[in-house]
């Protein structure tokens, strides 16, 4: 218990550290973009933070499709080009069993990096509400 209680603490002050240093790499590209173009430091730092964290949140997203597939929308055969690629796909769950580690196979998971993306782009908006605005 006291191992596992160790070890997200350290992911969690990884997140937080590498968080900071998005922190300050945005407000460095935030100074140097305000005064290259002559725009208010706010505007440029609340939208280099929604940009990282939709990043974040884009980068973050892996896992195994469901299945679903629309490449025969509005073709005559899309129920037999459904039905094969549904067909497919159990197949290849026969063969590697989809439900028994489910958690693990889960349809979207989120990874360590993209995680540290989301709290920096999060800080970065944090600082432009709470200190400059």
């Amino acid at each position: 218990m006291k191992t596992n209680f160790q070890r997200i603490l350290k992911k969690f002050l990884l997140v937080l550290l590498f968080g900071f240093c998005y922190l300050g790499i945005g407000y460095a590209a935030g100074l140097l973009i305000s005064r290259q173009f002559n725009c208010r430091i706010e505007d440029v730092m609340t939208y280099e933070g929604i940009l990282l964290t939709f990043l974040g949140i884009l980068s973050s997203m892996r896992g195994n499709p469901s299945g679903m597939n629309i490449n025969g929308i509005g073709q005559d055969n899309a129920n037999m080009i459904s039905y094969l690629s549904n067909e497919v796909t159990r197949q290849e769950r026969e063969r590697n069993p989809y439900n028994k580690d489910f958690h693990r196979n889960n349809i979207v998971s989120f990874v360590f990096g993209g995680l540290t993306l989301i709290v920096g782009g999060l800080l970065l908006l944090g600082v432009v509400i709470v200190f400059i605005k």
